[in-house]
């Protein structure tokens, strides 16, 4: 074979793969909520609002902002705690860990692990809020407020890549030690999702329900891609009025290891609203 032809063959080729590489980048979507299982609302947000601070917002009632990242609360009388589910905890940032849990020990909080100082990463606790979210409670100065999601899957790698696949993000490691991947996009907050591995059970029903990132366009569009992905799709796209605020469209997927995964469209609303 001609060597000029060849070099063509050669450069079409790494052509071809470089564009398949390309094509294969998934978009960044933004990190949009957290969905907790209580069995009040009212006094679920005054607890989170005491203990962590956040932003009332007035869209819906008993929902807290924490930078743009919604918490938000689903009623249910008897739901099973996170631990061991597919999102196992919620992780928050603090400046002073050792003056937060003063706070949490004098307000009757229930402490489940006491703060430790885990060399080249950072100082770290657990609580359990008292409907059954275990919490991580950290002291990183990097990304204060909420922090991170914790979930299990069998096979950690497995399911980074498909959050990777229809969600974007960047995997990394927290601190150079922990795998994860990030989520940051412009306007809005950045979020860690962490992975341990084991045995996990559905997230529905437990008190971490479900947690949802932001579609930037159409949910149909975005929902028709993910399908298009293998993601499978346990509810269509659908309108919720709010109270008081612009309508949203929101579905559901099946995420990893059992996790329920919410897709938002929030017309009207600029990034990070």
């Amino acid at each position: 074979m001609p060597s000029h032809l060849r070099v063509t063959i050669l450069s079409t080729a790494f052509l071809i793969l470089l564009s398949a590489g390309v094509r294969a980048q998934t978009p960044t979507l933004p990190y949009d909520h957290v969905h907790l299982n209580v069995p009040d609302a009212a006094a679920a947000s005054a607890w989170y609002e005491t203990h962590f601070g956040g932003r009332r917002i007035t869209e819906a009632p008993n929902r807290i902002m924490f930078g743009s990242t919604r918490l938000m609360f689903l009623i249910a009388k008897e739901a099973k705690p996170s631990a061991g589910g597919a999102i196992d905890h919620l992780g928050f940032s603090v400046v002073d860990l050792d003056a937060k849990m003063k706070e949490f020990e004098a307000a009757g909080v229930k402490i489940t692990t006491p703060a430790r100082d885990v060399a080249g990463l950072f100082k770290l606790a657990f609580i359990e809020d008292p409907w059954g979210t275990r919490i991580e409670v950290v002291q990183d100065p990097e990304l204060l407020g909420l922090h991170h999601i914790h979930m299990r899957a069998p096979n950690p790698d497995e399911a980074f890549a498909w959050l990777l696949d229809k969600f974007g993000g960047k995997r990394q490691q927290l601190k150079g030690r922990i795998d994860a991947v990030r989520y940051d996009a412009e306007g809005f907050s950045s979020m860690w999702i962490l992975i341990t591995k084991g045995e996990a059970e559905p997230s529905q029903g437990r008190a971490i329900d479900h947690i949802g990132w932001r579609s930037t366009g159409a949910l149909a569009d975005t929902m028709n891609a993910l399908t298009a992905k293998g993601a499978v799709a346990t509810s269509q796209p659908r309108p919720l009025a709010l109270p008081n605020g612009p309508s949203i469209n929101f579905a559901y997927v099946a995420g990893p290891a059992g996790a329920r995964i919410e897709l938002v469209e929030r017309p009207g609303l600029k990034p990070g609203q």
